[in-house]
This record gives structure tokens, C-alpha cells and sequence, in this order.
């Protein structure tokens, strides 16, 4: 049987309105003990904080929040080995507080804890929209990994009592940077997530991600690529604080690599404008790069701006069906054959799109 890569013209969407993520594992606590003395006492993360961003975000016009594998409730990483589940501990303490957002929490794709991540999931509230998305992070392209912990969770879950029982199936957002990682997510992505510069490459890799989902019987992939930003009035100031804060944040910045957009919020919404129309992606998951002026500035300069420009509606995507998988056993197909050229790498190939 032959699968067209090709949508058909009934099922090809003619909106170009974008879904906006935001990402606040920063507001976690800084769990490096790098130039600090031991004896400092422990810092926790302040979740009535998070949960207040995190309904603001939501209400004013965020589909979801991301919290990153690097979240930590408590900075005495050493001494807790359960440490990497804090991202999922922190959205279910937060899940009846946070508005009708989506909460997308990472965990490693192999050796985590199945049963524990399951039993967090299941204990989220479900209520007025509310839903779980689980990212898997450090899966290497390895489909095999990817599937055994989808069939652990769905397992899990099915196993646990009461309202893990009614408890809905999370989102699975799988980052994608290579061939191999775009058939895995083709077969199993709700979402997808990439981090890249090049406007041309990415739109290959939407494009590559969105044949495979059809080739899987699947449709409405959602592709958003990572975007870092710093929004002041004017763009030398913003440059200036960009500077400022990445020498702040150091090589460990959880936006290295991501695309970045400094100056206005207008500034920011036309790039998102140049994105999403040339296909490059769906929409973006925004790194901001300080707490609270950058959310501020999305929540109050770019969002109502994108919104104008009729690029963002009312309706976020926590009001829309998740997207239907097959069972894990299900055949993978083949990925969709994609060859980078050589030109796309080269340096600076996007001076003209970025904001400086």
C-alpha cells in the first residue's frame, strides 16, 4: 500500500495562526553547585509563583507551559536521586491552580521511574481545559526507547486506581533535530519541538515530520521551533540586555542554540510573522530571557500584536482534541528522506530574519 506525502487539498489547513508555548523552567532554583559553598541553605521553588504565571500565560493567550528537564523544586540536587522528576511533581501540585493551560513536563526517555512519572500524571487536574503534555528528553533518535516509555506510562497509568483510571492519555512532545528523530516523530508526536537558526532547514524538517505522520495515518502534527527572546522598548536596549543576560546565564543557558529574536515586540511579532508564513513552523515555544520583564513583554507586546494581525486567536490549543495515536505496536514507517545542503549551515544565514 502506497501512502501520498502529500496532504490533500480538503485537509490542507488555510490558517497561519500560530501556537505559542512559553517555557518557565527558570523558574525553578538553580540546582548547580558550581562557585557556591555547601553549606548555603536549601532554596525551593516558589510554586504559587508558577502557578500564577502560568494561569496569567494561559488567559492571556498561551496554549501551554513548558517546564525543562533542568526545573528543580529544591537546589540539594545530590542528595535526591528522584531529582529528575520535579518537572512532573511541580505541574500536578500546580495543575488545580494553573487556569485551563497545558503543563508539558520532560523526562529522561530511558531510565526514569515509569510508575512514579505515571502516578504524578494521573493526580493532575483535569479540570476547565486543563492538560498534560510529557516531553521525552535524551532519547538520541532512539525510537525503540521512545516506544518502551510510551507503553510504560500508558501501562502505568491503566494500572493505577481511582482517578488514574479516567485520567486522559498526556501529549507526547518529542524535540526533533535529525533524520532518525523526524520517523520517531512522525509515529508518535503529538507535538514537536526543534531548535533551529536556518528558516530554510526548518521548514525541510516540518515538512519531513508532517510527511511522516501522514505516512503513520496521523494528521495535525504540531511543529514549534524554540524561540529565545529579549523585548524592550527600543532595540539597542534590548540588545543590551540580552548581552547582560546570556553573560549572566553563562554556556549552561537553557536557549543556547535556539533561534532569538531581541528588540520590540513588534520586532519579535514579525518574526513569528516571517516563520509561520514561510512554513517553517506552526508556532514557537518562547524562552524568555528574564523573569518577569520578557513574559510581560510577550504577554502584553506580542501576544495582542500577533492577535491583530489575526496570526493568534481566542480559542488556544487546550480547547482542541488530542491528536490520536496507534498502539505502540503499531509498524513504524519509513522516515521521509531529508538532505541538508551544505549552504543552510553556513554562518549567518538568517541575519536577515533574526531580530538583532
Amino acid at each position: 500500500m502506497s501512502v501520498s506525502l502529500l496532504p490533500t487539498r480538503a485537509h490542507r489547513s488555510s490558517t497561519t495562526q500560530a501556537t505559542v508555548g512559553l517555557d518557565l523552567t527558570g523558574l525553578g532554583v538553580n540546582a548547580s553547585s558550581d562557585g557556591f559553598s555547601a553549606d548555603l541553605p536549601v532554596e525551593k521553588a516558589d510554586l504559587a509563583r508558577l502557578a500564577s504565571y502560568t494561569r496569567t500565560a494561559h488567559q492571556n493567550g498561551v496554549s501551554f507551559v513548558s517546564l525543562g528537564e533542568q526545573f528543580r523544586l529544591r537546589s540539594d540536587r545530590a542528595v535526591r536521586r528522584d531529582s529528575w522528576l520535579d518537572p512532573v511533581v511541580a505541574a500536578r501540585r500546580i495543575s488545580p491552580h494553573a487556569g485551563a493551560a497545558g503543563l508539558v513536563t520532560s523526562v529522561p526517555a530511558s531510565g526514569a521511574d515509569l510508575s512514579l512519572v505515571a502516578g504524578e500524571l494521573a493526580q493532575i487536574t483535569h479540570t476547565n481545559g486543563t492538560w498534560a503534555g510529557l516531553q521525552l528528553a535524551h532519547h538520541a533518535g532512539d525510537t525503540d526507547a521512545l516506544a518502551r516509555t510510551l507503553t510504560g506510562v500508558t501501562r502505568s497509568l491503566a494500572a493505577t486506581r481511582g482517578r488514574a483510571a479516567k485520567a486522559p492519555q498526556p501529549r507526547v512532545v518529542v524535540p526533533v533535530g535529525t533524520e532518525s528523530e523526524v520517523e520517531l516523530a512522525g509515529a508518535h508526536a503529538d507535538v514537536v519541538r526543534i531548535r533551529e537558526t536556518d528558516l530554510e532547514w526548518a521548514r525541510e524538517l516540518r515538512y519531513a515530520v508532517r510527511a511522516a505522520s501522514r505516512a503513520a495515518g496521523r494528521e495535525n502534527v504540531r511543529v514549534l521551533v524554540d524561540l529565545h527572546t529579549v523585548i524592550s522598548a527600543d532595540r539597542d536596549s534590548a540588545a543590551a540586555r540580552a548581552e547582560l543576560v546570556s553573560a549572566i546565564a553563562g554556556d549552561a543557558a537553557p536557549w543556547h542554540g535556539a533561534l532569538t529574536a531581541y528588540g520590540t515586540a513588534t520586532d519579535v511579532a514579525d518574526l513569528i510573522q516571517t516563520w509561520i508564513q514561510a512554513g517553517a513552523a506552526d508556532g514557537f515555544v518562547v524562552l524568555p530571557g528574564s523573569l518577569p520583564a520578557d513574559v510581560v513583554g510577550l504577554l502584553r507586546g506580542v501576544l495582542p500584536e500577533l492577535r491583530s494581525r489575526g496570526l493568534v486567536g481566542e480559542q488556544t490549543v487546550a480547547d482542541r482534541p488530542t491528536v490520536r495515536r496507534p498502539a505502540p505496536t503499531t509498524a513504524r514507517p519509513a522516515a521521509s528522506a531529508v538532505s541538508r545542503p551544505a549552504a543552510a549551515r553556513r554562518a549567518g544565514a538568517l541575519a536577515a530574519v533574526t531580530v538583532a
